[in-house]
C-alpha cells in the first residue's frame, strides 16, 4: 500500500509538471509568433487546447490515464504546428527530448513513442518543404539532419527502457511489500491469539499467588511469593504492551471513553507505580487541585499513559528523582488534561530524540544496558495519544534528564473541583521532613512546587519545620492539626512525636518496609506522597461512608462464574472466596442459564468464549429468560479478551461491567463498587487480633435479611474448596503424590512447567489432573459430534480448552496437536482435521487412562462421575441438592 501510495502521488505530480511544462511552451509560440509575423488564427484553438488540460486536471475529468493520452496529443499537435516553420526545424529535437524525459514519470511507454513517431513526422515535413524550396542538401546539412534522427531514436529508446526498468523494480517492490504486509496480519493475528493462551497461565499465577499471600505465615516464603507475583505481573503487562501496539500499528486501536473520576484514576495508577519505586530514587506527584472531578475519554489508555511515561522516568534514572504534574486547561470543548513528566536521568542526545517514539527503539548508549523492556514505551504512548487527539512533546539534554509533556482533551462531566477540604475546617498541615539529603537540588524544587501547589490549591496553611525544636515551638503558637513525619525523623524523635499524637494527628511518609512499633500511635502513609491522601486525612472526621481504605468483605454476596475453562474456575473461587463471597460456578452459557432459573445472584461473572453458547449470547438469554430470576443482576465479563475494543463491545452487548484476565485486585474491586449495591459491600480494618467481621466497627453483619437475599446461605453446608475439612479428606487415590508425579515425569509429562503455572500447589495439581480425566469422556464426545457436523465454530472453541488444559497440567504433546487442529478449524480446514483429529482423540484418550492409573480411579463411561476412591471438583454446582466436592464411590452426599 505505501509503495502504491507514492506511485499514485508521482503520477499526479508528473501531470502538473507536463501541463506545466505545456502552458511554458505555449507561451513562448505565442511571443514567437508575434515576433516572426506568425498566423494568429491558430493561437486561439492553441491557448484553448492548454485551459482545457488544466481543466481536466483540476476538475478531475475522465481517468488519469485517459487524461495524460488527451494532454499529450494536445502537445504533439501544438509541437506539430511549432515545427511546421523552417526557422524551427533544428530546434524540434530540444523540445522533444524534454518532452519526452517529462514522460518517463507517467510510466507510460506509448506516449514516449507518440513523441517520438510526431517528432519525425514533423522532421520529415521540414525536410520536404526545404527540398520543396529548391535549398540545396550539402553534405553538413545531410549529416545534421541524419545526426537528428539518430539521437531522437536513442533518447526514445533510453526512456522507454528507464520506464521497463522502473516496472520491473515497481512489481518486485510492490511483490515483497505484499509478502511483509502479509507477514505482518499474520503476526499480529498470533499475537491477538497468544494473548488469551499466555494470559490464561499468567491469571493462575497471579491469581493464585496473591490467594496463597493471604494465607502465607513465613515471612520469607511470602517474600518470595510476592516477587512471583511481581514477575507474573511483568509478563502480564508486557504482553499487554505488544498487544497495544499490535493494535496501533495495524490502526484497529479504538476509543473507549467512559466517565473517570480524577481521584480514583490516580488512586488505581499510584498502586502500579509503588511496585516500580526504586530506594534511591524520589517519586513527586503533583495534582492540581482545580481540575474537574468527573471528565470523560478512553481512561484506560489515559493510565497507560501516565504509567508508561513515569516508569519510563524511574528506569533511566539512577538518583534523584521523578516529578508528575497533572493540570487541566479550559477550552470551549471542555479541558485539556495536561500531563508533564520530567525526571534526573541519562537524558538523550539529538539523534536519540529523533528515534525514541520508533518501535522497539532503545539507546545503545546506556540505556538498553541499564533498563529491561520490549523498547514499545514511548511508541505506545504517541499511538494512545494520537488516539485520543491530543500531542505530546519531548525535550531532553544528555546526562541532564528528560520532559515530556502530554495534552489530551477531555469532555468536563462535573466541573467540581476534584478535590478540597470541606468547608469551615481549620487545617495546619505541618511538615517535619528534611530535604538536605537529596543530592540533586532540581528534586527539593520539585517538592517545594508540590508543597505550594497543595497550599494554594486546597487552601491549607503549611508549616515547614526543620528541626525539633521549630516542632515544639509550632506545636504552642501556630495550632498544627496535622503533621506528616519523614522516616529518619521519626527514629530520631520517636518518643516525642508519639507523645504528640494525643495533640495532633500524626503521619509517617516511608517507603515500602514499615518501621513503626506495634504500639504505636502515628498511621502511615506510604510513598509516594501527592494530594489525594492529605484531603482523606484531613477530611476523615466528616466521613460518614468508608472510602474504601479497609479491606473489602462482601459477607452475604451470592455470585456465579461461569467459565469452561475449570483451571479458571478453581482460580475465581480461591479468590473471591476471601471476600467472603459464597460463589457457585458454571462451565458452560447453558448451564449458567439453568442455575440462573433455579437461584438468584447478586452479581455473574461471565467469560466469552465458551462451546456451545458463548457468553455474549448466554447473558442476553438469563435477561430474557421469563423463567429465570436474575433479569436485573449485573453481569460483569470475565475474559482474557485482551484487545481494547473488547471492553466497548461488552459494554454495548450489554454487560454492566469488565474484567479482563489475569485478574486485578484493583480491577476486581473497582468493577465491584460499580455494578454492586453499596449496602452490599463493607469493609474491615486488618487486625491480626480480630476473628471476624463482628468485631470490626465497619463490618456489615453477615445477615441474610439485611441483604435481603434469600439465597445467600442456601447452601452454607455445602464443602467449599480449600477449606480444613476437604484438604483433610483430601486423598485421592490413597498414594503419594510425589510418587504420582515421578511416574508423570517418566512418561513424558512437564510436570515442573505444570506446578510453574499453578505455585506449586500439588492439591491444586491433583483437582486439575482428576478433573481432566473425569471430562475426557464428554469431550471425546463432543468433538466427535461437532466434527460430524462440521461445527467448526464449537468445535475450535472445545479444542482450544483442551490445549489450554493439556498444557496446564503438562502435556505438551497433546496441547500441541491440539493446537494444530484449533488453527485449522478457525480455517475450517476440513482436509487436516479429517486427517489428525482421530490421532487427537486417542492422545486425549491415553493421557485420560494414564492418569487414572496413576491416580488410582475409575472413568466414567460416559457418566458424569468418576467412580474409585476419588474426589472430584464437580463445577456447576448452582443447586442446593448438588454436590460440590466430594462423591466418594459415586454415592451422593
Amino acid at each position: 500500500m505505501g509503495l502504491k501510495s507514492e506511485k499514485n502521488e508521482l503520477f499526479q505530480t508528473s501531470q502538473v509538471v507536463i501541463i506545466l511544462f505545456y502552458t511554458i511552451f505555449v507561451g513562448m509560440h505565442v511571443i514567437i509568433s508575434f515576433l516572426f509575423g506568425w498566423e494568429k488564427w491558430i493561437l486561439l484553438p492553441i491557448l484553448a487546447a492548454v485551459v482545457a488540460s488544466w481543466g481536466m486536471y483540476i476538475g478531475s475529468v475522465f481517468r488519469p490515464n485517459q487524461r495524460i493520452w488527451l494532454i499529450a496529443s494536445f502537445m504533439m499537435v501544438t509541437f506539430f504546428i511549432y515545427g511546421t516553420h523552417s526557422t524551427s526545424t533544428y530546434d524540434l529535437a530540444i523540445v522533444m527530448a524534454s518532452l519526452m524525459v517529462l514522460f518517463i514519470t507517467t510510466g507510460i511507454k506509448g506516449t514516449i513513442i507518440l513523441c517520438l513517431i510526431t517528432y519525425y513526422i514533423t522532421m520529415t515535413y521540414d525536410v520536404v518543404e526545404i527540398a520543396i524550396a529548391g535549398n540545396e542538401f550539402d553534405s553538413l546539412l545531410i549529416a545534421r539532419t541524419v545526426m537528428h534522427y539518430f539521437v531522437m531514436g536513442m533518447i526514445a529508446w533510453f526512456c522507454v527502457n528507464t520506464v521497463q526498468k522502473w516496472k520491473q523494480v515497481m512489481d518486485a517492490s510492490n511483490g515483497e511489500i505484499e509478502n511483509l504486509q502479509d507477514s505482518t496480519e499474520r503476526l499480529n493475528d498470533f499475537l491477538a491469539n497468544v494473548s488469551h493462551e499466555i494470559r490464561t497461565p499468567v491469571n493462575a499465577i497471579i491469581g493464585l499467588t496473591g490467594v496463597c499471600i493471604d494465607r502465607e505465615k513465613d515471612p520469607e516464603i511470602e517474600k518470595n511469593m510476592i516477587a512471583v507475583r511481581s514477575a507474573g505481573r511483568k509478563v502480564a503487562n508486557q504482553i499487554g504492551d505488544i498487544l497495544d501496539f499490535s493494535e496501533i500499528d495495524r490502526k484497529n486501536a479504538v476509543k473507549n471513553c467512559e466517565d473517570y473520576m480524577m481521584s480514583s484514576m490516580i488512586n488505581d495508577i499510584m498502586t502500579d507505580l509503588r511496585e516500580m519505586m526504586k530506594d534511591e530514587v524520589e517519586l513527586i506527584i503533583d495534582i492540581d487541585s482545580h481540575i474537574p472531578a468527573v471528565m470523560n475519554t478512553d481512561v484506560t489508555k489515559l493510565k497507560k499513559i501516565i504509567k508508561a511515561l513515569v516508569s519510563n522516568g524511574i528506569k533511566y534514572t539512577k538518583e534523584g528523582g521523578v516529578y508528575l504534574y497533572i493540570t487541566s486547561e479550559t477550552q470551549p470543548y471542555g479541558v485539556n488534561l495536561l500531563i508533564e513528566v520530567s525526571d534526573t536521568g541519562i537524558g538523550m542526545s539529538e539523534l536519540e530524540l529523533e528515534r525514541v517514539k520508533e518501535r522497539f527503539y532503545q539507546s545503545d548508549s546506556g540505556r538498553s544496558r541499564r533498563a529491561n523492556g520490549l523498547g514499545l514505551g514511548l511508541a505506545i504512548v504517541a499511538g494512545f495519544v494520537e488516539i485520543l487527539g491530543g500531542f505530546l512533546t519531548i525535550t531532553s539534554r544528555e546526562g541532564e534528564g528528560t520532559t515530556v509533556r502530554v495534552s489530551i482533551p477531555q469532555t468536563v462531566i462535573d466541573d467540581e473541583h476534584c478535590m478540597s477540604i470541606h468547608a469551615g475546617k481549620k487545617v495546619v498541615l505541618g511538615s517535619f521532613m528534611h530535604f538536605d539529603n537529596l543530592e540533586k537540588p532540581v528534586v527539593r524544587e520539585y517538592y517545594n512546587t508540590q508543597a505550594l501547589s497543595i497550599s494554594k490549591g486546597l487552601g491549607l496553611d503549611i508549616v515547614r519545620l526543620e528541626s525539633v525544636e521549630q516542632l515544639k515551638k509550632a506545636e504552642e503558637e501556630q495550632g498544627i492539626t496535622h503533621l506528616l513525619v519523614g522516616e529518619k525523623e521519626y527514629l530520631e524523635n520517636g518518643d516525642m512525636l508519639e507523645r504528640l499524637t494525643g495533640k495532633m494527628k500524626i503521619y509517617l511518609l516511608g517507603g515500602k518496609e514499615n518501621i513503626l512499633p506495634h504500639n504505636t500511635r502515628l498511621k502511615r502513609l506510604e510513598k509516594p506522597f501527592y494530594a489525594f491522601p492529605i484531603v482523606a486525612i484531613v477530611n476523615a472526621e466528616e466521613e460518614t461512608e468508608n472510602d474504601g481504605k479497609g479491606e473489602m468483605k462482601l459477607f452475604g454476596v451470592r455470585g456465579l462464574v461461569v467459565d469452561d475453562e475449570p483451571m479458571n474456575l478453581v482460580v475465581a473461587k480461591s479468590i473471591f472466596k476471601k471476600y467472603e463471597m459464597s460463589v457457585d460456578t458454571a462451565s458452560s452459557g447453558r448451564e449458567a442459564v439453568e442455575c440462573c432459573r433455579v437461584k438468584g445472584y447478586d452479581v455473574i461473572f461471565m467469560d466469552h468464549m465458551m462451546a456451545g453458547m458463548d457468553g455474549v449470547e448466554a447473558m442476553k438469554k438469563i435477561r430474557s429468560d421469563v423463567k429465570g430470576v436474575n433479569h436485573e443482576t449485573p453481569m460483569v465479563a470475565l475474559t482474557a479478551n485482551a484487545m481494547s475494543s473488547a471492553k466497548q463491545m461488552f459494554l454495548s452487548e450489554g454487560f454492566d461491567g469488565f474484567v479482563s484476565k489475569p485478574i486485578e485486585t484493583e480491577e476486581l474491586e473497582r468493577t465491584i463498587r460499580k455494578v454492586l449495591p453499596k449496602n452490599l459491600i463493607s469493609y474491615i480494618e486488618h487486625n491480626p487480633e480480630e476473628k471476624g467481621p463482628s468485631e470490626s466497627e465497619n463490618a456489615v453483619p453477615d445477615s441474610t435479611e439485611q441483604f435481603g437475599n434469600t439465597a445467600a446461605k442456601a447452601d452454607a453446608d455445602v464443602i467449599e474448596f480449600g477449606t480444613d475439612d476437604l484438604k483433610e479428606e483430601k486423598s485421592a487415590s490413597g498414594n503419594d503424590f510425589a510418587t504420582v508425579k515421578e511416574n508423570l515425569k517418566e512418561h513424558g509429562v512437564g510436570v515442573d512447567a505444570a506446578m510453574g503455572y499453578l505455585s506449586g500447589d500439588d492439591e491444586l495439581y491433583e483437582t486439575l489432573l482428576t478433573q481432566f480425566a473425569a471430562g475426557t469422556s464428554d469431550r471425546v464426545a463432543d468433538l466427535n459430534r461437532y466434527r460430524e457436523q462440521k461445527d467448526y465454530k464449537n468445535y475450535e472453541v472445545l479444542i482450544h480448552s483442551t490445549k489450554s488444559n493439556a498444557k496446564m497440567i503438562g502435556f505438551t504433546e497433546l496441547s500441541e496437536k491440539a493446537r494444530m487442529l484449533e488453527e485449522a478449524a478457525h480455517n475450517s480446514d476440513e482436509n487436516y482435521i479429517s486427517e489428525h483429529h482421530e490421532e487427537a482423540v486417542r492422545k486425549c484418550k491415553e493421557t485420560a487412562e494414564l492418569i487414572a492409573e496413576l491416580l488410582g480411579i475409575k472413568l466414567p463411561d460416559g457418566g458424569d462421575s468418576v467412580s474409585g476412591d476419588a474426589e472430584v471438583l464437580e463445577f456447576g454446582a448452582c443447586d442446593d441438592e448438588v454436590l460440590e466436592f466430594g462423591a466418594k464411590g459415586g454415592d451422593p452426599v
